[in-house]
């Protein structure tokens, strides 16, 4: 122990030795504080203010330069100290602490207020019977109010890491401190050109200038320092870097071949035909004699969609270049002129229309068994209308396309018979589809009797296949 102590003791005054500060006419200061320390506060879960210890503070504090303060504060406080680490309390004794700290400030002359980040080591000595000294290591925050020209109102808090794992602490501090040396109020400012502008703002130190220029002079008063004009003599604007611009056309004068005209850089200055008067310059009008659009490149274009009319197919409606003027609603890649289904977004194999999906082709699949009459009649069994009201949404999700409808039977009684059968059922399940809402005029219907088998009409599973109802949906 003896050996820590003698070390950091040696640190502190060498370090305090080679101190230089920055402020010359006030390099010193004191504080007297008024300290208070909770020894119990890493054991206790709330910070309680009667496990605070009173104490007193004389610290010397070395300017080192502007960021860094040097600090050795020496304290006295009487306290019960913790005995192990549950935060059981010994009999009061007195402690006493040095340190030295380095203070990380923002310190300006002339400001109300100078905060500080601190950190450092110590030792802290406890005065009973043993004297026993323990390494300490401080850290925390300080903050300053000025009161008068070298007196502040001084707050600071910190906390003490102990070598000693029962001797953590929190500790607090409030006082006065004290600047000793001259009180500079105004420093020197050096201004070499004599211009009124400081050479620490001075762009141009050894020139006399003017403030609104940074401490630069401006010969023709264009608001253009003549260190960035192009053209120190003549008045100009700052987008030319100074120079003239007589016909307001963007080029300076100097660079321009017609400065009385306003004019186009690709002309060097000089203006541009346009025989059509459309705005388009002829060199780069593909209609010269005709007023066009600057979308189409000077030609006329009716319907403003960027295609000249005499390369759009679709000269009277709005559309696409992709497609020569041509629209595509839908925005399915497909011209609304070959779409299909031109409000609906399909696919180019299926001429616009979107592709009939797996679902309802099954749905339609399983109408062929699903739709069922009464026995040699057209009425329909309601076990029917299950599918049948599937269908009436496939055709609300497919708005573009149409369902044929087609009724067949067996062979069974007199072909006439059958055929007539087959077209009234056929009729039933259109009236049905009808009744649901679904638009007539995307229906059709028709009856083939017995002339359309898909089974063996000997055998009865054969002519159960026969006696069906089927539907086709497709794109008109």
């Amino acid at each position: 122990m003896k050996i820590k102590t003698i070390t950091l003791l040696a640190a502190m005054f060498l370090v305090a030795t080679a101190v230089e500060a920055q402020y010359r006419e006030a390099p010193n200061a004191f504080a007297f504080r008024w300290t208070k320390s909770n020894f119990q506060y890493p054991f206790s879960k709330e910070i309680n203010y009667h496990d605070y210890t009173s104490g007193a503070e004389l610290m010397y504090v070395r300017h080192l330069g502007k960021p860094f303060n040097l600090a050795f504060p020496i304290k006295v406080m009487k306290a019960e100290l913790p005995l192990d680490n549950i935060g059981t309390e010994g009999p009061s004794q007195w402690v006493g602490s040095v340190d030295m700290l380095l203070h990380l400030k923002l310190f300006q002359r002339d400001n109300f207020i100078y905060p500080y980040l601190l950190g450092g080591a110590g030792l802290m000595a406890e005065m009973d019977n043993d004297w026993k000294i323990n390494p300490e290591y401080p850290v925390g925050v300080g903050l300053n109010f000025r009161l008068g020209q070298h007196v502040y109102l001084s707050l600071e808090t910190q906390y003490r890491f102990d070598t000693n794992d029962n001797r953590d602490h929190l500790q607090h501090a409030a006082g006065l401190w004290v600047i000793l040396g001259k009180y500079d109020k105004a420093p020197k400012i050096m201004d070499s050109d004599k211009d009124g502008v400081p050479d620490t703002e001075d762009q141009c130190p050894n020139e006399v200038g003017l403030a609104s220029m940074f401490g630069c002079p401006d010969s023709d008063g264009d608001g253009v320092a003549n260190r960035s004009d192009k053209c120190p003599d003549q008045a100009g604007t700052p987008e030319l870097f100074g120079c003239p611009d007589r016909d307001g056309d963007g080029i300076a004068d100097h660079l321009d071949n017609c400065p009385d005209e306003a004019g186009v850089a690709g002309k060097m200055g000089c203006p541009e035909t346009d025989r059509d008067g459309d705005g388009v310059a002829d060199d780069a009008d593909k209609c010269p004699d005709v007023a066009g659009t600057l979308t189409a490149s000077g030609c006329p274009d009716e319907d403003g969609d960027g295609v000249a009319d005499a390369d759009d197919l679709c000269p009277k409606v709005a559309g696409l270049p992709a497609f020569k003027g041509c629209p595509d609603t839908d925005r399915d890649g497909v011209p609304d002129s070959e779409d299909r289904c031109p409000n609906s977004p399909g696919t180019a194999a299926n001429r616009g229309c979107p592709e009939i999906k797996a679902e309802v082709k099954a749905v339609f699949d399983r109408a062929l068994t699903d739709v069922q009459f009464e026995t040699g009649k057209s009425v329909l069994l309601t076990s029917s209308y299950v599918v049948l009201d599937e269908i009436v949404g496939i055709m609300t999700n497919y708005p573009d396309h149409k369902v044929s409808i087609s009724g067949h039977t067996d062979s069974i009684g007199e072909a006439p018979m059958n055929q007539k059968l087959s077209e009234q059922r056929a009729k039933a399940t259109y009236d049905y589809l009808v009744s649901k809402g679904v638009n007539p005029g995307r229906l059709s219907y028709k009856g083939f009797g017995e002339s359309k088998p898909v089974a063996d009409n000997r055998y009865a599973p054969g002519r159960a296949k026969n006696r069906r109802v089927e539907f086709e949906i497709f794109v008109p």
